[in-house]
């Protein structure tokens, strides 16, 4: 008999899966215990209509992020800060610097989203990505300046 799951059953499937179980183990267990439902016309159309809608969210999030990652091209950030006699930072920027000096130019995005590979701890040029959820990314150039 075929249950959809409306909540995890262990060895079985996880909320949402469609499986094929015993008639008796899915009639006076599954099914009584509020744990799955019979597979008819009802949850199949249910199942279709929340993937379109999955989809139509999908490309809607990725439609602003492409939107985001335009924006993201022509930014150039500028840094000033306070420096050593050899050009290096007293500490290092940050991810969380950065999304400020970004929500300054109307972009907000969260700090986690932001790849430093290693820490800014000297004056000059900087390519920094962005990586987007959908295996987007996104740059946009810095520039930290000696005060």
């Amino acid at each position: 008999m075929e249950i959809f799951l409306l909540k995890d059953l262990k060895g079985k499937g996880k909320k949402g899966d469609i499986v094929n179980l015993n008639d008796g183990y899915a009639k006076n267990f599954v099914i009584r215990q509020g744990i799955g439902r019979i597979v008819d016309s009802a949850v199949r159309s249910q199942l279709k209509s929340k993937a379109e809608s999955d989809n139509y969210k999908r490309q809607c999030e990725i439609k602003d992020i492409n939107e985001i990652i335009a924006k993201l091209k022509d930014i150039k950030i500028g840094i000033s800060v306070k420096t050593g006699a050899t050009g290096k930072l007293f500490g290092s920027i940050t991810a969380t610097e950065l999304a400020n000096e970004l929500s300054k130019h109307n972009i907000n995005i969260d700090k986690r989203l932001i790849d430093l590979k290693d820490a800014i701890k000297a004056t000059g040029s900087y390519e920094i990505m962005v990586k987007f959820p959908y295996n987007l990314v996104g740059k946009f150039m810095l520039k930290v300046e000696a005060l």
